[in-house]
């Protein structure tokens, strides 16, 4: 039997149903039987959908329903640990990891979805044809590959350590870009008043966010990259040439990974005496103000641009807590967002009046709205 992740608990998901996802429903039926017809798909269908907020609604307002991802992974855990071995409930309920638990989520549904191929694939459901044909055994496998792919971008990727700033995800990163890139001014203006995600609020939000965050990050998504290898390897052996490719899946999460690998370039690892400071802190006055902790953190040295952001939030932090009526924090504050902000990007931030800002950009020579 596989082992048991180190990151179970992360999922709310105890040991002992793992253990009996992995295991056969009986000796006589280890796949239990199909759930198809019996209400159960049904049931997840339900919890699964949701609607779609962009839809105009017409001049009847009604309460949008929203996926209840919880209800959507208790069913799939009853279904799979007492009744059925299921490859579109294995990936009904990596769905819902996955918008629960990020991509460390991700990680057990691919693992439970791996060990189902490995050890159940003459009997899983939905079941082969009499003739040996897999067009109905790897339909859920189409499925992540053309649709749980989807979703994959809606994990947020990066995690601010203060309130000035958003969490924000691949989408929004991609958003971002593709606004930078092609929007114009106008556009982009537009894009800004209606609080959409730009190329500087992202930078940003990636900037303030820890390091830990991002290595943790990168981990889950290099090692959903290795199962999703071990997923196409294996089903190439099972399926022969009407093996499901799951290339899109994969390329999503290597574009992913490149845009937190980028984060991380920029975030150093820990100075050892960060530590140093701190143990002797705690071990010798276990009562050291935060004003201490804020003043021995200020002595290490700043190692990278990011750093030196991250310091700045934390001063402004600092003054926003002991000096409340100062305007000193609300300004280091600003700048902080400036300092991830092109020129074209200050210029819109400062200037307000659309003349003036006409007339800069002809100084400078910045091509203006089309």
């Amino acid at each position: 039997m596989s082992p048991v992740p180190h990151y179970l608990p992360l999922l709310a998901i105890s040991t002992n149903d793992w253990e009996r996802l992995l295991a056969p429903i009986s000796e006589e039926s280890p796949c239990g039987r199909s759930l198809v017809y019996e209400g159960t798909y049904d049931e997840i269908r339900e919890a699964r959908r949701q609607d779609d907020p962009t839809l105009p609604q017409g001049d009847w307002q009604i309460e949008l329903k929203k996926a209840n991802w919880v209800q959507v992974r208790d069913l799939c855990v009853e279904a799979l640990t007492k009744r059925t071995k299921d490859l579109q409930i294995a990936a009904w309920f990596t769905e819902a990891l996955l918008w629960l638990h990020g991509y460390t989520g991700l990680k057990a549904g691919l693992q439970l979805i791996i060990h189902f191929c490995e050890n159940y694939w003459e009997t899983v459901y939905p079941l082969l044809e009499e003739n040996g044909d897999v067009e109905m055994r790897i339909s859920s496998l189409v499925w992540i590959n053309e649709k749980l792919s989807l979703q994959l971008g809606n994990v947020a990727i990066t995690a601010p350590a203060t309130r000035d700033a958003f969490p924000y995800t691949f989408i929004d990163h991609e958003e971002a870009w593709l606004l930078e890139n092609r929007a114009s001014i106008k556009e982009k203006q537009a894009a800004e008043a209606a609080g959409k995600p730009t190329r500087a609020k992202f930078l940003t939000s990636a900037t303030l966010t820890p390091r830990e965050f991002c290595v943790n990050l990168a981990t889950d998504l290099r090692e959903s990259i290795e199962y999703v290898d071990t997923l196409n390897h294996l089903l190439d052996n099972l399926c022969s040439r009407q093996a499901p490719g799951l290339g899109k899946f994969r390329d999503t999460l290597v574009n992913i990974q490149r845009v937190v690998e980028t984060m991380l370039k920029d975030k150093p690892s820990e100075v050892d005496s960060n530590a140093e400071i701190f143990e002797e802190n705690t071990s010798t006055d276990t009562t050291i103000s935060d004003d201490k902790l804020f003043i021995k953190n200020a002595n290490l040295p700043i190692r990278s641009r990011g750093e030196a952001y991250r310091r700045l939030a934390e001063a402004a932090d600092f003054l926003m807590q002991h000096e409340p009526h100062s305007p000193t924090p609300y300004l280091v504050k600003r700048a902080i967002k400036w300092g991830n902000m092109s020129l074209t990007e200050l210029l819109m931030e400062l200037v307000n009046n659309n003349s003036d800002l006409a007339a800069i950009y002809q100084l400078l020579g910045i091509k203006s709205d089309k």
